[in-house]
C-alpha cells in the first residue's frame, strides 16, 4: 500500500481530495494553479504531471495534462493508492452540437457516455457513469455562492480526437449530448469501482466556429 503512490507523488500517504486536469496545459497555467498552496513538496514529469502541493497542512495530489482513458484510469489508481477517496476532474470539451456552446462554457455533466472503448472488454454493458450526487450537490453550492454559471446535460467520452464516430451519428441523436472529450467517462466509471467519489466539471474549448486556440477554426 502507498508504492505507487511513493513512485508518482514522493509519499506514501496524502490527502483523501484530489484534483486531475485533462487535457494539453501550458506550464504558465499549472504554475498559476501551483501557486494558490503554501508549497509544492514533489512533482514529477512523465506521461503526466503530478504534484503533490501542501495548504494548510494538507498534502493534495495534483495531475496535469492526462490524456485519454488508459492514463485516466492508471493515475486514479496511484491516487487511490495514497489515500485520495475524493476526485474532482477538471478536462476540455467540443460543445459544438444541436445547441452549440460557446467556447468558455462550463459544463457539469450529469452522464458520460462510454465510446472510449475501455469498458468494452471487461463490462460490456456499461454504457455510461454518473458522478457523485453528493459531490455535485457540493459543487453547485459552491458555484451559486460564486455566482459561477454552467449548464447541466450528456457528455460523450471517446477513444482519440482523430479516430472518433461522426458527430451526426444516430447514437450520438438518441443521448442529445452537450460536450464531448476523452477521460471522463472512464474517470467516473474507475473512481466508483475503486471506492472514489469523482465529479467532472468540463470547459467548453471549441466548436464547430471557434475554439479556444483560433476564433476562426472549427472542428
Amino acid at each position: 500500500m502507498g508504492e505507487w503512490a511513493k513512485a508518482e507523488f514522493g509519499k506514501f500517504e496524502f490527502s483523501s481530495i484530489g484534483i486531475v486536469v485533462a487535457g494539453t496545459n501550458r506550464i504558465e497555467f499549472e504554475k498559476k494553479i501551483l501557486s494558490l498552496f503554501d508549497k509544492v513538496v514533489s512533482s514529477k514529469d512523465s506521461v503526466y504531471h503530478t504534484h503533490l502541493a501542501k495548504k494548510n497542512g494538507n498534502l493534495y495530489p495534483i495531475v496535469f495534462n492526462i490524456y485519454g482513458a488508459s492514463a485516466m484510469m492508471d493515475v486514479l489508481s496511484e491516487m487511490h493508492d495514497g489515500g485520495c477517496r475524493t476526485v474532482i476532474f477538471v478536462g476540455y470539451a467540443y460543445g459544438g452540437f444541436d445547441d452549440h456552446l460557446d467556447v468558455g462554457t462550463i459544463v457539469m455533466p450529469s452522464k458520460a457516455y462510454h465510446f472510449d472503448g475501455s469498458y468494452n472488454v471487461i463490462y460490456p454493458k456499461k454504457k455510461f457513469d454518473i458522478p457523485d450526487k453528493e459531490l455535485v450537490g457540493k459543487l453547485r453550492k459552491i458555484f451559486k455562492e460564486k455566482g459561477i454559471k454552467y449548464v447541466q446535460g450528456n457528455n460523450i467520452s471517446v477513444p482519440s480526437v482523430a479516430f472518433q464516430l461522426p458527430h451526426a451519428n444516430k447514437d450520438y441523436k438518441k443521448i442529445k449530448p452537450v460536450s464531448l472529450e476523452m477521460e471522463l467517462a472512464s474517470c467516473l466509471s474507475r473512481s466508483k469501482d475503486i471506492g472514489i467519489r469523482a465529479a467532472g466539471i468540463l470547459i467548453i474549448s471549441d466548436n464547430r466556429k471557434k475554439s479556444i486556440i483560433s476564433k476562426k477554426n472549427s472542428r
